[in-house]
């Protein structure tokens, strides 16, 4: 009896030591990470998802196996639908998803599935834009954008990916000619070295090194930066704090503030493209252990000198975001009213044919 009554204490006290051991393991020790990236590799978004998955080995309490999974379609739809309906909710499939993801979603477009809501931010790197004319359009006098001496064409790859300078012209009330069908951006900017088009839209870091050249060859003039969202106030792109912004332009030559549906659309057009930029999501229900570690990582990478200077190249300039902005920041764009939502379906698909579900 002594030696039984001796052996269950020595259970006890194992079993007692061992769960403060047991209740310290990391969430994602032993287990298996997926980034979901909805591009083919080697474009922007897809180095974007790499580096945000080096940044979670090494700072993941556990260290996973951090692994990318390229899921290409329909501007990352096809990933964030997986995302939203068949990916495990356990905190172990995450996803890079872009400003004009959000902008899909949040407009219903005819075969998201997902929305805004259904995700949270992990980390996120915000994307400027620049709106540029040929200088043979002779809009070297902004006042002209409303009388221009020539008609304007804007060339268009595809909407959402030009919906930057669509909605900043319509904000202006700029009249002007759309050419849709262009491969992608690349094409549409020697379209306008062509003279097929005179107007043109590029990311930042593309302008700077495909359009910034024209420019001092004088071929090419910037006409307005797309800006980033601090509250409601609408600032200049950091990447190019030379080039003014809509808001800029806009009282130069209305002299006024800008106002009304189309600014408000804009302003939620920055809110997710611009503030957005690229994302790495996780689901905003998955475990709270997963989320605690996720968000941990997070403000981790934020100080990792030696991964923040492997992923400087990567992010072109921009800087990291994690934290409560963050999140407020998205959390805005799943917020965006019925109005404003039901102005630019309305806008969209009478201009530009597209469909909404």
């Amino acid at each position: 009896m002594t030696n039984r009554l001796a052996l269950v204490s020595l259970g006890l006290l194992t079993a007692l030591c061992s769960a403060p051991a047991l209740a310290q393991t990391p969430y994602y020790q032993g287990k298996q990470v997926r980034v979901l990236v909805g591009f083919s590799p080697g474009g922007g978004t897809d180095l974007f998802g790499r580096i945000a998955a080096e940044g979670l080995a090494r700072n993941l309490a556990g260290k996973p196996s951090v692994a990318v999974q390229n899921m290409p379609g329909a501007g990352s739809v096809v990933a964030s639908n997986f995302m939203s309906q068949r990916a495990p909710r356990d905190g172990t499939t995450l996803l890079i998803g872009t400003g004009q993801l959000l902008f899909r979603m949040m407009l219903g477009l005819d075969g998201a599935k997902s929305r805004p809501d259904e995700f949270e931010p992990v980390i996120a790197s915000p994307m400027g834009r620049v709106t540029y004319a040929s200088t043979a359009a002779g809009l070297q006098d902004k006042k002209k954008l409303l009388n221009p001496p020539q008609p304007l064409i804007l060339g268009v790859p595809e909407v959402i990916a030009t919906i930057d300078a669509v909605l900043g012209l319509k904000v202006l009330d700029v009249k002007y000619r759309s050419v849709m069908g262009y491969p992608g951006k690349n094409e549409t900017r020697l379209a306008l070295q062509q003279g097929e088009v005179n107007l043109d839209g590029q990311t930042t870091p593309l302008y700077d090194s495909g359009v910034a050249p024209l420019v001092k060859e004088g071929k090419a003039m910037p006409l307005f930066a797309q800006g980033l969202l601090d509250g409601e106030n609408l600032v200049r792109d950091p990447a190019a704090p030379t080039i003014p912004t809509v808001v800029e332009v806009y009282r130069e030559i209305h002299g006024k503030e800008p106002d009304g549906p189309a600014w408000e659309a804009y302003k939620a057009v920055v809110r997710a493209i611009g503030n957005g930029g690229k994302i790495l999501m996780m689901h905003a229900d998955a475990p709270p252990a997963a989320r605690e570690a996720l968000l941990q990582a997070a403000r981790a990478m934020l100080t990792d000198k030696e991964f923040l200077k492997t992923a400087e190249q990567v992010l072109e300039g921009y800087p990291l975001q994690a934290g409560e902005a963050l999140r407020a920041n998205i959390s805005a764009v799943g917020k965006t009213t019925p109005e404003t939502i039901a102005w630019l379906q309305d806008y969209l698909a009478r201009d530009f044919d597209m469909k909404f579900r």
